[in-house]
């Protein structure tokens, strides 16, 4: 990869990098250093890519086990709350603050699940893939994260 591909690359993928790790991490301190870790070894990587879905997949594959390891370190800073925690500049004006709140409010499986599905529009498959978890396993969690999330906003969701 030239260096002019990898300005592409990191210039088109850094918001979606810089969300999944959010999602993760909980933390935007946090997010942002696994953002940087997941582009260095892209910067690393030597083997050439299929396609851009490829690298896309990759990149995401990346970044969920990356934002894992990060929050399993110990010497990880101590989260903020919630409020202090997001840049809600990064979110679009489209977004509901309140449903991203609630998917905030997720334990980590759930939440890393529903921000691969609605935010990144992966599929059931994609999303096994990449997590190694059976199509079932995270159908039931989608399915589990979708029942608190409405929970929490009760008639304001609605289930797609």
């Amino acid at each position: 990869m030239t260096e002019n591909e990898f300005i592409s690359v990191v210039k088109q993928n850094s918001k979606r990098i810089y969300l999944i790790a959010l999602s993760v991490t909980k933390n935007s301190s946090d997010a942002e250093d696994v953002m940087q870790n997941v582009f260095l070894k892209l910067w690393k990587y030597k083997k050439p890519f299929n396609d851009s879905e490829h690298l896309k997949k990759w990149l995401t594959a990346v970044c969920v086990n990356e934002s894992k390891d990060y929050i399993k370190n110990p010497f990880r800073k101590r989260n903020l709350p919630l409020d202090k925690a997001v840049d809600i500049s990064v979110l679009d004006k489209t977004q509901n603050i309140d449903l991203f709140k609630a998917i905030m409010s997720l334990d980590t499986k759930e939440r890393t699940i529903i921000h691969l599905f609605y935010y990144e529009d992966m599929c059931v498959a994609d999303i096994s893939d990449i997590l190694r978890l059976k199509e079932s396993t995270v159908k039931t969690r989608l399915f589990r994260a979708r029942k608190k999330i409405k929970a929490i906003l009760g008639d304001e969701w609605i289930n797609e």
